[in-house]
């Protein structure tokens, strides 16, 4: 049976530091660089012929990568199912050159309040969130918010799932990797039940087989249910094949081009990948790994009580999409909507500020360089770094695209120049 996903990872680099998240402080990762969208479009094609069926761009935020819409266009053109998620703090920058090519499109957010936020991501983008999802709303599409439970965030979901289902969207809502320096007891106690109880309210999707493993106390080497090298395939921004997955990748194989072709798919089939295949989810540092991106594919085989429940959530999924759907094209109002006002935030934004947004992208392709920096600025919130260095839009990628992108390198992690580069993005 042939990976039925790839981790298709475009950057390390991202604007935010969220405090469950090292990927773009690792030391390692920051002087990864990106390879060319041809080489991506290279492995795509030999992601098809290996037989995957979804790519998921991650990041990092992917939305740094500067060439995603040539990557996603090509990638739907060869039939597959698109996911990306993001920030929602660069979402305006991207969002039209990137219409209807994400089939799954997700933003993340985890509190209501804007002080929380700037605490846990370390820059100050909520209302820029709020923003993006009602942005992507008006351009036709119908996102989802990731929602990452950990034990300070879980108290206050309740409101995120209220905003959901004003904003109506789905709300994907899981506990936090243990990977990280999150003290996950507090959140097997307690948290856990809590997440239990809202997984019953409308627009919420929590992934029950997942929540049952994470109970069981993750992977068990002596019975493996990991499945990482088998179902999903992890490909690195510098273009390698990273085995047995990102999170706890021991090894980095360079994927080889000739003639534009990759030969990713070969890799995949070699005696050494499938070696390492057959003891994948035994080695010492899978005990107890509760790390999502691989499960949820690894749950598709073979039948247990894992694959029971991981059906019945994907079910859930598709009713409430489904749901989503309706009421965005028929502007009925099905949802049973929890209690309580409106958050002010959502209040103050535009039911439709596509017309907000298009303006300011679109005015510079008809105007000055002087002028496209003043545009740029009605994107960028005040105190955002000058259009010099930090132009954003399509209408800025022909004169200044290198300029821009040069100017997204990753901060240094400690720093404090780390925060004020990271907000001057947004």
């Amino acid at each position: 049976m042939p990976p039925i996903l790839a981790n298709y990872y475009l950057t390390y680099k991202c604007n935010s530091r969220c405090t469950y998240c090292d990927i773009p402080t690792k030391p390692e990762n920051i002087p990864i660089r990106e390879t060319s969208p041809e080489v991506i479009i290279e492995n795509l094609a030999a992601l098809k012929r290996l037989g995957v069926k979804v790519v998921d761009f991650t990041g990092g935020e992917p939305l740094i990568y500067r060439h995603l819409p040539q990557v996603l266009r090509a990638a739907k053109e060869m039939g597959f199912f698109t996911s990306l998620a993001n920030t929602g703090t660069l979402y305006p920058r991207m969002a039209k050159e990137i219409r209807g090519l994400v089939d799954d499109l997700k933003f993340s957010l985890s509190t209501t309040d804007p002080a929380a936020y700037k605490s846990e991501r370390g820059i100050d983008g909520y209302t820029k969130v709020i923003e993006s999802i009602k942005l992507a709303k008006s351009l036709g599409e119908q996102p989802s918010i990731i929602a990452t439970a950990t034990p300070e965030s879980i108290w206050g979901m309740e409101k995120v799932i209220r905003l959901a289902q004003e904003l109506g969207v789905v709300v994907l809502l899981g506990p936090v990797f243990d990977y990280s320096s999150v003290d996950n007891d507090l959140l097997h106690q307690k948290g856990i039940a809590e997440l239990q109880r809202l997984a019953k309210l409308d627009n919420v999707c929590v992934n029950w087989a997942f929540l049952q493993f994470y109970l069981d106390g993750g992977n068990q080497i002596k019975k493996p249910r990991c499945k990482a090298i088998s179902s999903v395939v992890v490909v690195s921004p510098d273009d390698h094949l990273l085995l047995p997955c990102y999170h706890m990748h021991d090894e980095r194989l360079k994927i080889q081009h000739e003639q534009g072709r990759s030969n990713l798919d070969e890799m995949w089939h070699s005696l050494h990948v499938q070696k390492k295949r057959k003891e994948e989810g035994s080695w010492n540092f899978c005990q107890g790994c509760t790390i999502w991106c691989y499960f949820e594919t690894s749950f598709l085989w073979p039948p247990d009580k894992y694959f029971l429940l991981n059906l019945q959530s994907k079910g859930r999924w598709a009713k409430e999409k489904i749901k989503q759907l309706v009421e965005s094209k028929t502007g009925l109002n099905i949802t049973r909507r929890l209690p309580g006002a409106s958050e002010k935030e959502l209040v103050n934004i535009s039911t439709n500020p596509v017309s907000e947004q298009t303006a300011d992208l679109e005015a510079p392709a008809k105007s000055s360089r002087s002028s496209s920096c003043s545009a740029a600025a009605k994107v960028l919130p005040e105190g955002s770094a000058t259009c010099s260095t930090k132009t954003t839009g399509e209408s800025a990628s022909a004169a200044s695209s290198s300029a821009c992108s040069s100017e997204l390198a990753v901060p240094a992690p400690t720093s404090e120049t780390a925060q004020s580069t990271s907000e001057s993005l947004l």
